[in-house]
Order: structure tokens, then C-alpha cells, then sequence
């Protein structure tokens, strides 16, 4: 699982081997707005302003949630919010101020809303964001390793060599700077769990756990289409041109550390591949796309 030393005592990596799963944790937070949604807690094409007051001004008002999880919200892709932050309410402020970088309506993927909501879905469930995910999302589908950060570093894969900042090895703390920032716990990043627990936590999207079939349903249908991008409500959908072996109702999620989870109802088909892509650096995009599409294509065969 690491061969570098300054890690840590190596093992083997196995099924129970614990990966930071970077972005798809945004599949946790979605489900968590989603139950709300169910709830009437909130709605969809509430402002989202309502559930972030700081985030207002201008464009930002017309601004729905489910603008910000379709990423069509006009939100910068990312911004380095940790080298300014002093606490997680100053990192989600500083969010919530950032300009918007296109119109609203344009597809631009974005951290900066999933971070807003780790603090709006606290505000709406009146609990601490972590406590939500564990008690409406995780604990319902079996997702019983799934956790915010740090985890034992002996349980989990390493990720980068943090050369920068932490000055170490990464290994069993979120690998995001930002959600590091945060303590570890945020809506776009900071979850490590197994390769069964993010399958258990598709049937969410697959089989309606959670939110129930209707917006299940609804999170699966394309709210977005441009160019070879295809979006539902915080899910990617087989993109036109790509994945052809998947059927056309495919659905997914990728994260930055060589984390991601595919469905294809028509083949009743679920695949988790787990890797810790960064461990060498972040320069090969491209090599884990090809490993990717191996393997999708292998087992969907």
C-alpha cells in the first residue's frame, strides 16, 4: 500500500483497506440535501442564498441549489481558500464571496458549492454537517467504515507527498487542502471508506435508499447537456461520446485521488475502483483515465 517509509508501517492492500475518497464524497452531501429535499425541508429551486446568507449580491440571487449541484451555478472551479482561511467558518465565508466566474446557467464542475453547503445543511438540520452525513446517509446504507478524517494511518492507502504544506507523506488525512482546512470534514471532500461502502452508497441513486425512488429518479434524469457533458443532481451521466459499453442511462462519480464509482441499470451492474493515483504526483491524468476505461470496460463486458 506505501512503500515509502516516512509513511508509516506497510500492509497489504485488501478489500477492508481504507482510500481518501475525495469527491465522492459529494455523492454523501448530495444524498444529505436530497433526504431534505424528501423532507420538505428544503427544495430544489429554492435560492440559494436561503440557505447561505453570505452568499448574495447581484447574479448570486438567482443563484437555486439546484443550480449549485448541477454545477451550472456559475462558481469557480477552485480557489486556494486554505492559504487565507484561519477556521472552516472562514474558509466557507470566503466561499460564499468569491465572485461568480461565468453565467449562471453554464456548466463549470466546482468545489466552492459543495464547501458552502458543508455549512447550509448544518444550518438546516440544525446539527453538526458530520453528524448529518452519519445519521441520514451512511448509517442507512451499511456504510459502516465510511468517516470524516484522520483515520489510522495503518488502515489506509497513502495518497501525495505533501511538499508544499504538511511537508509529509499523506495517509489517512484528506488529501484536499481545503477540506483539510476545514478540519477534514466538508461536502466536496474529506470521506475515506471502502470500495463496499461507496457501492452501498450508490444504492441511494441506484435504488432510491434514503431519498426514496422519485428523486432518485429525478437525480438520474439529465439536467444538463453540453458539449460530451452530461449532468444529473450531483451525478455524472454517460457523457454522448464516451464510455460506449456503459448503456445510455449509465451513472457516476470520479475523485481527484484515482477514486470512482460507476452504475449501469439496463446491465444491473455497480463498479468501485479505489486507486491512489496522486501518490507519484498529479501529473497523469491521462494514464488513470486509460486504467479506468480498462477496467469499466473489462467488467461491463
Amino acid at each position: 500500500m506505501c512503500p515509502d517509509p516516512a509513511a508509516g508501517p506497510d500492509r497489504p492492500c485488501t478489500a477492508e483497506s481504507l482510500f481518501d475518497l475525495a469527491s465522492l464524497t459529494k455523492l454523501a452531501t448530495t444524498a444529505l440535501v436530497l433526504s431534505f429535499v424528501r423532507d420538505r425541508t428544503l427544495s430544489l429551486d429554492m435560492p440559494f442564498r436561503e440557505l447561505l446568507p453570505d452568499f448574495r449580491g447581484g447574479a448570486k440571487d438567482r443563484v437555486t441549489l439546484l443550480q449549485v449541484l448541477t454545477h451550472t451555478a456559475g462558481l469557480a472551479w477552485w480557489k486556494p481558500l486554505w492559504k487565507e482561511a484561519e477556521s472552516p467558518e472562514e474558509l466557507i465565508w470566503l466561499a460564499a464571496k468569491e465572485p461568480l466566474a461565468q453565467d449562471v446557467g453554464e456548466f463549470r464542475y466546482s468545489d466552492l458549492g459543495y464547501i458552502m453547503l458543508t455549512a447550509g445543511l448544518a444550518r438546516a438540520g440544525e446539527a453538526p454537517f458530520r453528524d448529518l452525513v452519519h445519521e441520514r446517509i451512511l448509517g442507512v446504507v451499511e456504510a459502516e467504515r465510511t468517516d470524516f478524517g484522520p483515520r489510522p494511518r495503518e488502515e489506509c492507502a497513502a495518497t501525495e507527498e505533501d511538499r508544499e504544506w504538511r511537508h509529509k507523506r499523506l495517509r489517512g488525512e484528506v488529501h484536499d487542502e481545503n477540506a483539510y482546512a476545514m478540519g477534514g470534514v466538508s461536502g466536496h471532500a474529506g470521506l475515506f471508506g471502502t470500495a463496499a461502502d461507496v457501492a452501498g452508497l450508490m444504492r441511494v441513486y441506484r435504488d432510491g435508499a434514503v431519498i426514496g425512488n422519485e428523486l432518485a429518479s429525478l437525480a438520474r434524469t439529465e439536467h444538463y447537456k453540453g458539449g460530451d457533458v452530461r449532468r444529473g443532481i450531483g451525478l455524472v451521466l454517460r457523457p454522448p461520446n464516451d464510455l460506449p459499453f456503459f448503456s445510455e442511462d449509465a451513472f457516476g462519480h470520479t475523485g481527484f485521488t484515482g477514486t470512482s464509482a460507476w452504475v449501469d441499470p439496463t446491465k444491473e451492474l455497480t463498479l468501485v475502483v479505489l486507486t491512489n493515483r496522486v501518490y507519484f504526483g498529479r501529473t497523469n491524468d491521462t494514464e488513470l483515465y486509460r486504467f479506468r476505461v480498462a477496467v469499466y470496460e473489462a467488467l461491463s463486458r
